[in-house]
């Protein structure tokens, strides 16, 4: 799962992480054809095999992405909704992205903008340099909010922030966006990689199947009620209760402690 060539650079790392990279740093690596299509491809290798220990996702050259190319077509065919095809190829990616059942880290430098904002959104972690920049500049395009940002921002904010940010057009400075939920953790600018990949490296603490079962869970607390939550928790407990994992992490916590107490 290497491929170093294209619109999107997919390599995996040390740990068993998954690194992609958005690849077009000459158009402030905003999304095309060819990128959504790549990292679908990615998704589904991901979904059908062992899942990593993680996904990061960052952009080429200290940006992440200025979202839709406004110089290149965005059109495919001859369907209905053949003028937004290359959105509807995007939100299939955001959609299974933030359903993928291992931990996806967004690794945001320079800026996140439009469509690419909500991709960033849909991660379940995203680290930001203390300069980055946040922003859906939609209806100043003539457009309405894509990429699900309208809904991630609503679901995170509430409506009454969500609507300012995008009627206003504004720019999210990246201590704004932390103070509001929308960062998980500012490091200095350059050395946003490093800290998603340390943070990667730690996942779960090395126990693949908790943390799988961990997104599942969360994933499917976004969509259901607490009952739902405590029947889907009450499944994955039984199953983790005879796993190697979890004998293997209550040793170590035996050890540890038995160490403690010696010392």
């Amino acid at each position: 799962m290497t491929d170093q060539s294209g619109d999107l650079l997919i390599e995996r790392c040390d740990g068993d992480i998954v690194v992609v990279t958005l690849n077009r740093p000459r158009a402030k690596n905003t999304v095309s054809f060819a990128m959504w299509e790549a990292f679908g491809d990615l998704l589904t290798e991901i979904e059908n095999g062992s899942p990593p220990r993680a996904l990061v996702i960052a952009g080429a050259e200290g940006y992440f992405s200025s979202g839709g190319d406004v110089k290149t077509p965005p059109a495919r065919g001859e369907g209905a909704l053949n003028l937004a095809k290359r959105l509807e190829i995007g939100q299939r990616v955001i959609t299974r992205l933030a359903a993928l059942p291992v931990p996806v880290i967004a690794a945001v430098e320079g800026g996140a903008w439009g469509v690419a904002w909500g991709l960033a959104l849909s991660c379940d972690v995203l680290i930001a340099g203390e300069g980055a920049q946040f922003g859906a500049p939609f209806l100043r395009m003539g457009l309405n909010p894509d990429g699900g940002v309208a809904w991630l921002l609503t679901r995170q904010l509430g409506r009454l922030r969500a609507s300012e940010i995008l009627y206003s057009d504004r720019v999210l400075k990246a201590s704004e966006a932390l103070e509001m939920g929308l960062v998980s953790r500012l490091v200095p600018d350059g050395q946003v990689i490093d800290a998603a990949m340390e943070f990667a490296r730690n996942v779960g603490s090395g126990n693949r199947q908790a943390t799988e079962l961990t997104k599942r869970l969360l994933h499917a607390s976004e969509q259901s009620p607490l009952a739902a939550s405590h029947a889907i928790e009450l499944a994955y407990c039984n199953h983790l209760q005879s796993g190697e994992e979890l004998a293997q992490a209550r040793a170590a916590f035996i050890a540890r402690s038995e160490a403690r107490k010696k010392g």
